[in-house]
């Protein structure tokens, strides 16, 4: 194996949910393994939380934390944004850029291709997390952001999917046949400290959702079966939501519209060890996903977890994936709750099934190893074609030496 100490520049625009997990714990575990790192984000949109945790890691980047003016969509800042990235980026010779979600990942490569052309070696790496395959390729930001996800793949060494459903959507909406780069499917991975029961308040809800404040995440769904729930059940659960978004003041309209005002709070962001404790059984309805961290997190805690049959979640649950319940089914959502509400002995029994599954298949160490790997084979690679270059030059070089 190639095992030289690389130069790792990671990309991305936001550092905010599960991507900038998955890329701060990339990060974190390579400077482990020996490399070189450096980190390069928005300057306009990172929450106090974030730049708590990247200062904590900034002393650790030799190749230090950038940040520059990233709009979500395409902007004329942009262009003064990329001069000032290479600028940066040309003294420090990196070995690879990985970029993260759709801007990290257009930065990534676009940068990466503006290095080579300068003589600088430099490999681009690809994590999509989602991005550019959320959106409709029938609606007119669909066409704009998969077109350019097109014209990038041509600057892309190597794509890094966090599950089949990814790689599938890509697939289906860029492409994967002719000249594409190589992949490789690398699914989330956690700490081993995470994988511990977490203990809950005296006082908690029955249901917990922890997550973003959107419709995406299926909160409004959640909210009107808690409603079915007190029209019709006995029972009178309550529910903790824990999170920020910018749907937040229409779920709150929709509690109070519907009288929950005494069985619902929000309780804005936490950490994860604060959350966790507030419900006994965590709902995360979501309409869409990719891998999330979330799902991650609440069955490494040994949470009982309903959940919806989206993105990767089905890899996540393995052979337990028959658990999950139908997307946007308000219905099914009740039902699955009623059930779990019934049968504590069971969602506990499944739970600490899901926890051990875990425990063997998703690992933040072999993640890092898995993805680090697909650095070393393409420098390797240019190694390998250089040194054998200078082989072929050599019998020449004797024959001068030899007629002079």
């Amino acid at each position: 194996m190639f095992t030289s100490k690389l130069k790792i520049i990671h990309f991305i625009r936001a550092p905010i949910g599960g991507a900038f997990r998955h890329m701060l714990d990339l990060a974190t575990e390579q400077i482990g393994m020996g490399h070189e790192l450096g980190i390069i984000c928005a300057s306009n949109d990172i929450s106090p939380s974030s730049l708590q945790q990247l200062n904590k890691l900034k002393p650790q980047l030799t190749l230090s934390l950038l940040t520059a003016p990233m709009a979500r969509s395409l902007s004329p800042t942009d262009i003064v944004s990329f001069y000032k990235l290479l600028r940066h980026l040309l003294p420090a010779r990196p070995d690879v850029l990985h970029g993260h979600g759709a801007k990290g990942g257009a930065w990534a490569r676009s940068i990466s291709a503006a290095l080579r052309l300068s003589g600088r070696k430099a490999q681009s790496i690809y994590s999509p997390h989602g991005g550019s395959l959320h959106y409709d390729t029938t609606t007119p930001a669909g066409k704009v952001y998969i077109t350019l996800e097109k014209l990038l793949r041509p600057l892309t060494n190597t794509i890094v999917f966090t599950s089949a459903f990814e790689k599938a959507a890509y697939q289906q909406k860029v492409g994967l046949g002719g000249n594409a780069p190589r992949h490789k499917i690398v699914h989330n991975g956690l700490l081993q400290a995470e994988f511990k029961r977490t203990e809950i308040n005296k006082d908690a809800a029955e249901l917990l959702f922890i997550g973003e404040l959107r419709q995406l995440k299926g909160v409004d769904l959640l909210i009107n079966a808690l409603d079915d729930l007190h029209r019709t059940n006995k029972s009178k659960p309550k529910l903790a939501i824990v999170g920020e978004g910018p749907d937040r003041l229409l779920f709150e309209q929709m509690v109070n519209a519907s009288g929950l005002q005494d069985s619902v709070r929000f309780y804005g962001h936490l950490p994860l060890e604060q959350a966790l404790p507030l419900g006994k059984i965590a709902v995360i309805p979501s309409r869409a996903e990719a891998l999330p961290y979330v799902v991650l997190e609440l069955l490494a805690a040994q949470k009982p977890l309903i959940t919806t049959r989206v993105g990767g979640i089905p890899e996540i649950f393995g052979e337990h994936s028959d658990a999950l319940i139908p997307p946007d089914d308000q219905q099914e959502l009740v039902n699955a709750i009623s059930w779990a509400l019934a049968h504590s002995e069971d969602q506990t029994q499944l739970s600490q099934q899901l926890q051990n599954h875990l425990k063997t298949n998703f690992t933040l160490a072999q993640m890092a190893q898995d993805i680090t790997h697909l650095y070393h084979p393409l420098l390797g690679a240019n190694e390998e074609l250089t040194n054998a270059s200078q082989r072929a030059q050599q019998p020449c070089l004797h024959s001068k030496n030899k007629l002079n």
